[in-house]
């Protein structure tokens, strides 16, 4: 019999980590008592940019992709659009995998220590962005089965991925839309708040980010940076936390501040939340005098008895 585990590495989100490590967790326990074939994938170049204009909106490729793992392995390419925030790493068909053509065969078998040519096209349209999209040569490889094989064998696959940045001159528009976000309305010390913030790129180019949170209590205060950037037409998950700390107690206001732009971050969006921190020491006051309280009102008494003699 064969197990066929496959990895796409390049392919999952975040959300999905603890199902890695279990499967991970998996292979570890199978390696010791079943023989474990791997693959791996090398890329050369290993990402393309292409300046295109309305005078030459054309532009190609060649990329090699070699089979530095120790079996004979399945390959199929594909093409396809980057989609990456904080919480999601996405490969789609829309957008810019519309604007590339694979010219090489996309199926091809690869030995240990061979390598294979892919060749591609790309054309931007008519109107778009310099610079503002990221697309994806995308190589998929699987072992080959070994029927001969006995007992139970472990197959891992592997996903290659060779970033492409294209794109046009035009209209400089910043757009940066805030649809949702979510904040923990109670804390306890030492235990982080996570803060999420759906972001909608509505303009025509990449939108760099810099801001911050700040969060204002009754004696303590703090700050949480944030650094980070969206594509034009994708909806980005950002998360950042914060942590209270000791002496952190009370309603804290959270307000959060955005700046963005292409080159200059002259645009901003703000939020505003309250966040209620609850510290651990007033939590063990608070439980040692209900049990204090309870103790005395049903008569038990103090197993230390404390004398004080005057001499």
């Amino acid at each position: 019999m064969i197990l066929i585990i496959l990895l796409e590495v390049n392919h999952i989100k975040k959300t999905r980590i603890s199902k890695i490590l279990a499967i991970t967790l998996i292979l570890g326990l199978l390696g010791a008592i079943v023989p474990v074939y791997a693959t791996g994938l090398l890329a050369t170049p290993p990402q393309f940019q292409y300046k295109l204009d309305s005078s030459n909106p054309t532009g190609s490729g060649e990329v090699t992709i070699k089979n530095i793992g120790e079996e004979t392995v399945n390959v199929t390419i594909e093409k396809k659009r980057i989609l990456k925030d904080d919480v999601h790493l996405e490969l789609t068909d829309d957008g810019i995998a519309d604007w590339i053509t694979i010219t090489s065969p996309t199926n091809f078998t690869l030995a240990s220590g061979q390598s294979a040519q892919v060749s591609f096209t790309i054309t931007a349209p008519e109107e778009y962005d310099y610079n503002d999209a990221v697309g994806a040569i995308v190589a998929n490889a699987v072992p080959q089965s070994t029927d001969n094989q006995p007992g139970i064998t472990v197959l891992q696959g592997i996903q290659l991925v060779i970033p492409i940045a294209v794109g046009l001159p035009g209209p400089i528009v910043n757009s940066l839309v805030i649809t949702d976000h979510s904040a923990p309305q109670v804390l306890l010390s030492f235990i982080p708040g996570v803060f999420t913030y759906e972001l909608d790129n509505k303009g025509t180019v990449y939108a760099n980010i810099t801001g911050e949170i700040k969060l204002n209590g009754l004696l303590n205060s703090a700050t949480v940076p944030i650094e980070t950037g969206v594509y034009p037409g994708d909806n980005y998950t950002l998360q950042t936390n914060w942590t209270p700390g000791f002496f952190d107690f009370g309603l804290y206001s959270a307000d959060t501040t955005l700046n963005y732009g292409r080159y200059q971050p002259d645009n901003t969006v703000k939020t505003h939340d309250t966040v209620l921190v609850i510290p651990v020491w007033l939590i063990i006051i608070l439980v040692g005098g209900v049990l204090v309280w309870y103790l005395r009102r049903k008569g038990v008494k103090s197993p230390i008895k404390i004398k004080i003699q005057r001499k």
